[in-house]
């Protein structure tokens, strides 16, 4: 298969398994993580309330020159509509966002295939090959991308103190940890390939590199962060928890798409 066309096809399947795989990853988000995001914000607005002095003012001006009564069904509408605006804002940036983020990953997969073809299955694949790979490549993804950081620093809710502060550090450690174990494992696939040793010595040998560079992060140090949250403990559990089943569920949905419907017809055995 010539290097163009074979590329061509696979950033063909990458794109579409991204697309769906995000649209479907937006959804999950919308319905699962956006309401604990909006719960969580009413603790932070209730404790802002509560202690004015420890966070940002809120005031209302206003320029008219006259007095404004506001009654208690007004604010709840005047709250309702707020609500209902902001939630479709967030709404549409989730799903551009996630189908971004299904697309990016889908062609990153694209690129890997290339470089590191599985052996005998772009020619020739089959419904065994397939299943086995999309789960190999569902659960790297999701560990490098999101089960190894984990372990490190969990997705939070709003509401936590000084998390706009120390954000820029955990975003750089989130990095670290991200770009670490893709060295590892791509260290590992080029021992697998190259080193000419016994299969068990090679095996062993990539096993250590991925573990070393996984945890490579922990070893250099994990950002300290305050424990002064404002949402309750169990809201916070639910969140990690809903964030871990998402992304299990976008990596295993776009690896599956993505081995399923290279060559759509030879895989699922039909003519």
């Amino acid at each position: 298969m010539p290097l163009r066309s074979g590329f061509s096809d696979l950033l063909r399947t990458g794109i579409f398994s991204g697309l769906v795989s995000g649209l479907v990853l937006g959804i999950l988000v919308c319905v699962w993580n956006l309401p604990l995001i909006l719960e969580a914000e009413k603790f932070e607005s209730k404790s802002i309330s509560e202690n004015p002095n420890t966070s940002r003012t809120h005031t209302h001006s206003h320029s008219h020159g006259k007095d404004h009564s506001h009654t208690k069904a007004g604010s709840a509408s005047d709250e309702k509509i707020e609500t209902d605006g902001l939630w479709q804002k967030r709404n549409l940036g989730t799903f551009i966002g996630s189908v971004l983020l299904g697309i990016s990953f889908g062609v990153l997969i694209s690129l890997w295939m290339v470089l590191f073809p599985p052996k005998d299955f772009l020619e020739s694949p089959s419904l065994s090959k397939a299943v086995f790979l999309s789960i190999l490549f569902a659960v790297a993804g999701f560990l490098i991308f999101f089960g190894i950081p984990f372990l490190g620093l969990p997705p939070e809710l709003p509401g936590r103190a000084s998390g706009a502060y120390d954000y820029p550090e955990r975003q750089a450690w989130w990095y670290l940890s991200v770009g670490s174990s893709l060295v590892g494992v791509l260290g590992s696939r080029i021992l697998l390939s190259y080193l000419n040793v016994r299969n068990l010595v090679k095996w062993a040998f990539a096993l250590i590199t991925v573990l070393f560079f996984a945890g490579l992060p922990f070893y250099i140090g994990v950002p300290e962060i305050s424990e002064d949250f404002a949402a309750p403990k169990e809201l916070r559990i639910q969140f990690e928890y809903v964030s871990l089943l998402t992304n299990l569920v976008f990596w295993y949905l776009l690896s599956s798409l993505f081995f399923l419907f290279w060559k759509p017809r030879q895989v699922l055995g039909s003519k």
